[in-house]
């Protein structure tokens, strides 16, 4: 643990093969939706008459669902130009859905050997649930998730544990069976909150930092990491 108080554990324990239930976030972690979003965002901005902005600019917001995307983007919380920002964005998204969006590596594999394995899946995203469904469908891996809870599947989103606890209860999972895996705070607050264990990606969207001050349990650069250990 450094200075600040943060830790950081690389690579995953061989503990995580006796696990029995895998939440996965969506954005970030299982999928690189990053050029789809942006594209949907700055369609939003051409038709409020505002300048389109970068890609990596867009990015820093995702992951607390829609309305937190766009007041990020605006730099507000007017909630009628919000709303009307939200409105033009989910036009476009919903349209959209999977243009240029793949598959993180190794993420399709990992999906199916765990599968294989009779392990229970759960994607657990802030983003809407219709609009996630048709992604998983069209990168043809909804076959492979036991369960999708979305933004608005439940009252509430991540940070808060609940998602997570709903998951759990649906798929008659424990919390000391069961890891959640994502590229932001929000993702390792939400599991450690719940008492799962966490990994975070470092490859996705989120803050490094932030994301190891919520202290997750392990870290990983790529899905290979876990591949190998659940594969050996």
């Amino acid at each position: 643990m450094d200075r600040q108080g943060k830790r950081e554990i690389p690579g995953i324990s061989p503990e995580i093969k006796n696990l029995s239930t895998f939440f996965f976030d969506l954005d970030g972690t299982l999928i690189d939706s990053s050029k789809d979003i942006a594209v949907a965002v700055n369609y939003a901005l051409k038709q409020l008459d505002m300048h389109p902005l970068p890609e990596e600019e867009i990015i820093k917001h995702v992951g607390y669902g829609g309305k937190k995307l766009m007041e990020g983007v605006l730099r507000t919380d007017n909630p009628l130009l919000v709303e009307k920002a939200v409105r033009l964005f989910r036009e476009y998204y919903f349209s959209n859905p999977a243009v240029y969006t793949r598959l993180y590596p190794y993420a399709g594999e990992l999906l199916e050997k765990l599968k294989k394995q009779g392990k229970k899946i759960a994607v657990i995203t802030n983003k809407y649930e219709d609009i996630s469904r048709q992604i998983l469908k069209k990168l043809e891996i909804e076959g492979l998730i036991d369960l999708l809870v979305g933004g608005d599947t439940t009252p509430y989103k991540k940070p808060l544990p609940y998602p997570l606890v709903y998951a759990m209860e649906k798929l008659g999972s424990g919390a000391e069976k069961t890891v959640m895996i994502g590229d932001s705070e929000a993702d390792i607050k939400a599991g450690r909150s719940a008492g799962l264990k966490t990994v975070f990606v470092e490859f996705g969207f989120g803050d490094r930092e932030k994301s190891l001050e919520e202290n997750p349990d392990y870290t990983i650069s790529s899905f290979k990491q876990i591949l190998d250990v659940v594969d050996s």
